[in-house]
């Protein structure tokens, strides 16, 4: 017979426990008559009751010698706390001053402890009425404590704010608690009251102090002290004024309060790229492009195959900034809780404080304390405006504007007591205590939104469905996620009026703060959240899909809350690869470590390496844009991709882009050995592989590192037999778009080796049309962001054919494209080639060495260690052209030992035909021989024509003509071929 899960009806509350106990009880209890105890016990358990109720908390079990009260479970009352301790220090008081009768020597014993628990809502079956440890707790406490005496727990002893002082315990381990716990005793004496704040009416003073700032200003207040209600205040003097809000539960969402203020000055909820340009007439194309991007908008993705991420970051930063000041060149700029901005709204905040220039805004930034609001506090022309909690007079100011001094004194006077000069509080508490006219009130801030949630009476549902949501949600989403209630903009505008919903257009709602949705999402049963947020995930899939193109962060968060692990740890990447596509790469890596974070639930066992080797790679690919590859977190997350690869006896298909990353990394860093492991992995992958798209692209990513690797090892024979069986599966029209998972085009990045090693195996007849065809593919994909790749790459084996204006001409191309992509990593190579193809003839000027210097200590600083021992070797030749021999040697010498242990030799015997010049020159002859004999060694066994008839013509200069082995290397080339070296040997061998 089939069964349904029981489905959990109720809610979450916190409450505060007491557990009031008799020391010694059996003891008593064996030494008295039966009758006479039970008189006891009845007269003490009413009693009990009495004092327990009469501080508001309803007894729940009777055990034995022992009562459980609990406070703040029927209603939220955020005084419960300081309730329970009072009530269990008026029972100990009690029982302490009685005789006893017959009973002798009765000393009873509290513990305290408050805690989330969750109240089951239907007690028809007698099942317990709540369920959490808040009451072990407490029982555990009360028997650390000594008799006659209270002692609560931390969570307790947290919430009395003063009223009630402590002795602070020493920690101690309780039975049933794996962590230590502080404990705390009450004590009698009456509290230490804090001094009252002087000199401050209102926060006249801090807006005179707004007004008198000539730069931005930076308000830093904790939650509830009236941030943005001052900024409000000043931009409501304002003429003109534009708003930047965040929102906790989108603080993984890249730019996000700057894509909502753009919906706002557009209109729409989804607009269309033309609306861009109708609203900002005076961008440029691509500024709009830009914000297209970050609004989710096709037309904006071009960009990401043009532009590198870190340039593409500061052509948004400067397009939003141009946005803002086209739309409103003279208002005032409000951005509200910065500590909730993602890193890239930081940098865009950043960005405007810095390129000001003139303009006539006036900002004002908001915040809690927080590292984001430090590093702008730091600003030498941003003014930080600390708030603290208003001053008696102040707060009464505040109170008697709410009410317009229509309050009693005794409830003015209870009001301002309890809200402790604390602008919400103050607000709040008014709103509670002139509707229902008690003069009894919560008194910390959770509990008093606590409170204000409860009071929504038949509404409470609906604002615990939407605080799923977000603090913002459209109506829309409402009639979506809650369909049960019939016309819910009624019953939204009523919580307007109540003060709980702010009506922020037509079709959109939220909370009016923060703290009021995390109250009404925390009163929500888990399992019910999990269900929320599945109903959510899939109306953003199927109904809202431009929300999660927008910010696929979002779609993550809540696949997450969902329990959606394996899909949120998909978002979460797709999240970080449009992050990093961005520039955005804080928010990028993060996005990766989430995703990482959830890798490691239980449930997620049977997928975890696959998904780990994707999260790794991930978080490698980001931090090198920042970091260089060598840096030691890329190298971490790398050495786990590689570690888990090696024990995975089968990574799955999907693990194949990861693994591709993983072997292009340790290719660049010259590792050869685990370039080599994560080869053979995507072999094996393409073994098992399917006939399907999927498997045809392992096989090319498999053939791509295969070839790559033939290529950087100097086995070109395999290389060239790689790139045929390439040829022979790729299609642009299908395999184009695997730039995007494998972060550049198969093909493109296999065929721009062939040209090199043609020249260099002395098949140069095929080099030029090889170039050709690399231009035509480029051509035919339309990627701009591979331009400085073919262009620079291409430019190589023009130089080795001799060519030299054209690859020059070539390089220069490259070069160009890449400053204008802000291509940072084409930069830094097509610089190094740079240096080598314009090398004087005959000594370099020391500006050309410092530079060429400076271009190779960035190679070691980033790490890009294939190439760098190539590009050392021949700043050495320049040093030593210059007559700075023992430069050229130490330089020289350190390329021959970096090439050999990388092991990676397609230049190693040109590496140390160099060297070989330079020892001569110091008449280290030996050293010189070694050298040649080694580098002859290695080109002969790699078939490289080019580097032998180097070698051989740097003997024959030197008076050791070989003919017999010249004339060999001479006809390795192409007999049309117009290589200066070829010309040069077949013009010595005439005169031999």
């Amino acid at each position: 017979m089939a069964t349904s899960e029981a489905v959990p009806a109720g809610e979450r509350k916190h409450v505060t426990a007491v557990f009031l106990d008799i020391i010694d009880f059996s003891t008593v209890a064996s030494s008295v008559d039966p009758e006479d105890l039970q008189t006891w016990l009845e007269q003490y358990y009413k009693t009990s009751g009495e004092i327990i109720e009469a501080n508001g908390g309803e007894v729940t079990e009777y055990l034995g010698d022992g009562i459980v009260a609990m406070f703040g479970l029927s209603r939220a009352d955020e005084l419960s706390a300081l309730k329970a301790v009072r009530a269990a220090q008026q029972a100990v008081d009690h029982f302490a001053a009685q005789d006893g009768g017959p009973i002798r020597a009765i000393e009873l014993r509290a513990g305290v402890a408050s805690g989330e628990v969750v109240v089951r809502a239907d007690m028809s079956n007698n099942w317990p009425r709540i369920t959490g440890t808040v009451t072990t707790l407490a029982q555990r406490v009360q028997e650390a404590a000594h008799p006659n005496t209270v002692v609560m727990s931390q969570s307790t002893a947290q919430l009395l704010r003063g009223q009630i002082p402590v002795e602070t315990l020493p920690d101690r381990v309780l039975k049933g608690f794996s962590e230590s716990q502080t404990l705390f005793r009450a004590q009698t004496a009456p509290a230490r009251q804090p001094d009252a704040k002087k000199g401050i009416v209102g926060r006249d003073g801090e807006l005179a102090a707004i007004a008198a700032a000539e730069g931005p200003v930076l308000v830093l207040g904790e939650a509830g002290y009236g941030k943005s209600a001052l900024a409000r205040a000043v931009a409501a003097t304002a003429e003109r004024r534009q708003f930047f809000l965040a929102d906790g539960v989108n603080t993984g969402s890249s730019y996000h309060p700057f894509k909502e203020w753009l919906l706002y000055r557009l209109g729409k909820s989804d607009p269309a790229f033309g609306d861009l340009g109708a609203r900002f007439p005076q961008l440029t194309d691509r500024a709009c492009r830009c914000l297209a991007l970050i609004l989710g908008m096709p037309e904006g993705q071009v960009l990401l195959t043009e532009v590198s991420n870190t340039g593409l970051q500061g052509q948004i930063q400067t397009a939003l900034w141009h946005a803002v000041r086209m739309d409103d060149s003279a208002a005032l700029l409000v951005f509200e809780d910065l500590h909730w901005f993602d890193s890239a709204s930081l940098g865009v905040l950043g960005h405007m404080l810095d390129v000001q220039d003139g303009a006539p805004h006036r900002i004002i930034m908001t915040s809690r304390p927080s590292p984001s609001a430090d590093s702008l506090a730091e600003r030498a022309q941003v003014k930080t405006l600390a708030l603290d909690p208003l001053s008696s007079d102040g707060a009464l100011d505040l109170l008697d504007d709410l009410s317009g001094g229509e309050l009693t004194p005794e409830l003015r006077e209870t009001l301002l007591e309890r809200a402790a000069g604390i602008p919400l509080f103050i607000e709040q508490l008014y709103l509670r205590g002139s509707t229902t006219g008690q003069d009894h009130v919560p008194d910390t801030l959770m509990g008093l939104l606590a409170e204000r949630i409860d009071e929504a009476g038949a509404m409470k549902p609906l604002l615990q469905k939407v605080s799923a949501i977000g603090r913002s949600f459209t109506l829309e989403m409402i009639e979506a996620i809650a369909p049960e209630f019939d016309r819910p903009s009624a019953s939204l505008n009523a919580l307007v009026k109540a003060g709980v919903l702010d009506r922020r257009s037509e079709v959109e709602w939220s909370f009016s703060h923060a703290l009021l949705r995390d109250a009404a999402y925390q009163s929500i049963l888990r399992k019910t959240r999990r269900d929320l947020h599945g109903t959510i995930c899939d109306l953003l899939i199927h109904r809202f899909p431009q929300v999660t193109a927008r910010d696929p962060a979002i779609l993550a968060e809540h696949q997450s809350k969902a329990g959606r692990l394996t899909e949120s740890v998909q978002s979460f990447l797709a999240a970080s690869k449009w992050a990093l596509l961005q520039g955005a790469f804080t928010d990028a890596e993060g996005h990766a470590r989430h995703a990482l974070d959830l890798c490691q639930a239980p449930e997620m066992a049977p997928k975890r390496p696959d998904l780990e080797i994707e999260c790794y790679t991930a978080i490698g690919s980001v931090v090198m844009q920042y970091a260089g590859f060598t840096a030691p977190p890329v190298e971490e997350a790398f050495d786990q991709v590689h570690q888990i690869a090696r024990t995975r006896a089968l990574p799955g298909q999907e693990s194949s882009a990861a693994l591709f990353g993983s072997f292009s990394f340790a290719i660049m860093a010259a590792d050869q050995r685990k370039s080599d492991e994560f080869q053979d992995l995507l072999i094996d992958l393409s073994k098992r592989g399917t006939d399907d798209a999927t498997g045809t692209e392992v096989q090319l990513a498999a053939l791509a590192a295969q070839n790559c690797s033939g290529f950087y090892k100097g086995n070109f024979d395999h290389q060239f037999q790689k790139i045929a069986q390439i040829r022979g599966i790729y299609r642009a029209e299908k395999h184009a778009m695997m730039i995007t998972r494998y972060g550049m085009d198969i093909f493109a990045a296999a065929q721009m080796f062939e040209a090199p090693a043609r020249a260099i195996t002395g098949t140069t007849d095929r080099v030029t049309d090889l170039v050709a065809e690399t231009d035509a593919h480029q051509a035919v994909l339309n990627i701009p962001v591979m331009q400085p790749y073919a262009l620079i790459w291409g430019a190589v084996p023009l130089w080795y054919l001799g060519a030299g204006d054209a690859a020059r001409a070539r390089l220069a191309e490259g070069l160009a494209v890449a400053q204008d992509q802000q291509a940072e990593f084409w930069q830094l190579t097509g610089a190094a080639w740079h240096h080598v193809m314009n090398a004087p003839g005959g000594a370099p000027d020391p500006a050309f060495l410092k530079s060429f210097g400076q271009v190779i200590a960035t190679h070691d600083a980033v790490g890009v260690n294939i190439g760098a021992p190539y590009f050392r070797a021949h700043f050495a030749a320049q040093l030593a052209a210059a007559g700075r021999m023992e430069e050229a040697y130490a330089a020289g010498s350190k390329s021959v030992a970096q090439s050999r242990a990388h092991s990676l030799h397609v230049w190693y015997p040109e590496i140390l035909r160099l060297h070989a010049r330079t020892c001569d020159a110091l008449g280290h002859g030996d050293e010189a021989r070694t050298c040649r004999t080694l580098a002859r060694e290695t080109a002969a066994r790699q078939g490289a024509a080019l580097w032998t008839l180097r070698l051989l013509l740097d003997q024959a200069a030197a008076g050791q003509l070989e003919a017999e082995p010249l004339a060999q290397a001479v006809a390795r080339f192409d007999p049309g071929t117009v290589v200066p070296e070829v010309e040069e040997g077949r013009a010595l061998l005439s005169r031999a």
